[in-house]
């Protein structure tokens, strides 16, 4: 009887060690190489019109998430994204969320929230929508992520050899609603104008259910690359800087400095410019 409860005891603790090691094994500071610079062009692809960085600090179990963007007109958008690890899963969840979306005159144009303990939300529009505040409770499974932290599930699943990712997405459209998005693996080797090299690129497709088909049409595709040499990092996204805003890219800063659409010449090295040379 006794060799028996040793022998369960040590079941439990190397099952115990496992999970520690599969939680503790996933940083995201080392995962995404933080600090991410990035260069963010216009949707018609032919203007620099702003800089990017996100931040990402961590702290035992607790992760946070800042994102910087400036626009050249003055605009700009801030978010702060909280998540902590909780075993057994080897991804940290979201504990809360905020993105601030700021005209040229700083007034708020979007502004966020989100307490994915309590499940309170809320959208805060400047006078876009009949109602400009929406508010709600939801229910946010601790596969839910918020702005930046959207490509975390995508690159682990890159990582773990996987071809696909279906997880929840909370966002503002207008009203506070959580997605369900399937995110597919485009076959084959992706080339980008804006970065060099052969990437991986995932498509984003919110799940409607029955309305799939009517919704289609209006739904934005939202593209997002990884670098499969650089062990899947993020490298850049096109996608909408809000719910019905303009149509941005957001490309990464390849040792420090942007790249021109022209340089990434995917037969040549990978070409490093000065960033004033960028906005010209």
């Amino acid at each position: 009887m006794t060799k028996v409860i040793v022998i369960t005891a040590a079941l439990v603790l190397v099952c115990l060690t496992s999970l520690s090691t599969a939680a503790s094994s996933v940083d995201l500071k080392e995962m995404l190489a933080s600090p991410v610079d990035l260069t963010v062009y216009s949707g018609d692809r032919k203007l620099v019109i702003g800089h990017a960085r996100y931040t990402i600090k961590e702290s035992e179990r607790r992760v946070e998430i800042i994102g910087n963007t400036h626009y050249l007109d003055g605009r700009r958008d801030w978010e702060r994204l909280m998540l902590e690890y909780r075993l057994p899963d080897p991804l940290p969840v979201m504990t809360s969320f905020q993105a601030d979306f700021l005209a040229a005159n700083a007034s708020p144009e979007l502004i966020e929230t989100a307490d994915f303990k309590s499940g309170r939300a809320s959208c805060q529009w400047s006078s876009r929508f009949e109602d400009n505040t929406y508010s709600d409770m939801l229910e946010f499974e601790s596969d839910t992520y918020a702005g930046a932290a959207s490509i975390v599930p995508l690159e682990y699943s890159l990582k773990q050899g996987q071809t696909s990712a279906r997880f929840h997405v909370f966002d503002c459209t207008p009203k506070p609603t959580i997605f369900t998005v399937d995110a597919k693996l485009q076959n084959g080797s992706a080339h980008w104008s804006f970065y060099p090299g052969e990437l991986n690129k995932m498509g984003l497709t919110p799940d409607l259910g029955w309305l799939n088909l009517v919704a289609r049409p209006f739904i934005p595709n939202i593209s997002v690359f990884f670098d499969p040499g650089e062990g899947y990092q993020y490298v850049g996204a096109s996608k909408d800087r809000y719910y019905r805003g303009i149509q941005i890219i957001l490309v990464r800063d390849h040792g420090g400095h942007p790249i021109r659409p022209e340089d990434a010449n995917q037969n040549a090295p990978r070409a490093l410019i000065d960033r004033a040379k960028a906005k010209n």
